[in-house]
């Protein structure tokens, strides 16, 4: 048998947690939270600086033509001021149409109210009275959310994956046919917030105010980004003395390659039925 008396037991119990306390007291503090990094300040950041670069180089474009002759510099300057006129145009237009864009966080992940909603597009009112005699009876959420996917979205992801694939053609094309980065610029803003405008009006639905600020934010930053890319391109490639159109080809594919990536996110934003819901 052993020699320890119950009570010597029931106070070393008893002791334990008075122990644990003291050891938990002694441990350092934990770190402050890091707060939480202001991506808006560094977006602005990028795009400043981009347009800063895009300002040197449009300045030596234009002053390359003046170099030429004074009637080729005119000319250059007049066309290039009045295509950024109307790239600054249709940006606006973009948008104030990005901010009449209704909500879709109002009939997120429920079918029937999404249904309500988009039905009243004519080009959506038959798929959608297919889903509803299809859906009949089904009282599963998750199998008519899944139908809904089927006969209603599907349809509808296929339609935004073409536009998708057409502005990232366009985005390509304008980078070889516009003369200077910040023309390249505002191309991209154009394409960018046009894209989430066509998905918006594809699905019927459109993203809430917070994501549609998020998509046009990740837009201008991108178009910061792209247009000092492409003004470091054309500087380095007239520095070694390359062709230009190397330069242009590899931003053309970077830039599509970006919007190709805001279309993706414009069309999760304005989905009803997200991939995980179905």
């Amino acid at each position: 048998m052993s020699g320890e008396t119950p009570g010597a037991r029931r106070r070393a119990l008893e002791a334990e947690p008075a122990r644990l306390a003291d050891e938990l007291e002694a441990l350092p503090e934990p770190p402050a939270p890091e707060p939480p990094r202001r991506r808006g300040t560094l977006i602005a950041v990028a795009v400043l600086a981009g347009a800063g670069l895009l300002a040197l180089d449009l300045w030596a474009f234009v002053e390359a033509r003046f170099a030429a002759s004074a009637a080729q510099g005119w000319i250059a300057a007049t066309l290039v001021a009045a295509l950024a006129l109307v790239l600054v145009l249709l940006l606006l237009r973009e948008m104030r149409g990005l901010r009449r864009l209704a909500r879709v966080e109002a009939v997120r992940g429920d079918p029937d109210r999404a249904a309500e909603v988009m039905e009243r597009d004519p080009r959506l009112a038959r798929p959608i009275a297919l889903w509803r005699g299809v859906a009949r009876g089904v009282n599963d959420p998750d199998r008519r959310a899944a139908l809904f996917a089927r006969h209603v979205l599907a349809p509808l992801d296929a339609q935004a994956d073409a536009a998708i694939r057409r502005a990232c053609l366009r985005m390509a094309g304008g980078v070889f046919v516009l003369p200077s980065a910040l023309l390249d610029t505002l191309w991209f803003a154009v394409q960018g917030l046009g894209l989430i405008r066509r998905i918006a009006a594809i699905y019927g639905l459109a993203p809430g105010a917070a994501a549609t600020w998020r998509l046009a934010r990740r837009v201008l930053g991108e178009a910061g980004a792209i247009g000092a890319a492409d003004a470091v391109a054309g500087a380095a490639a007239r520095a070694v003395g390359a062709i230009p159109g190397l330069a242009d080809a590899g931003v053309a594919g970077v830039a599509a390659q970006r919007i190709a990536r805001i279309g993706a996110l414009a069309k999760r934003a304005c989905r009803p039925i997200g991939e995980s819901e179905r």
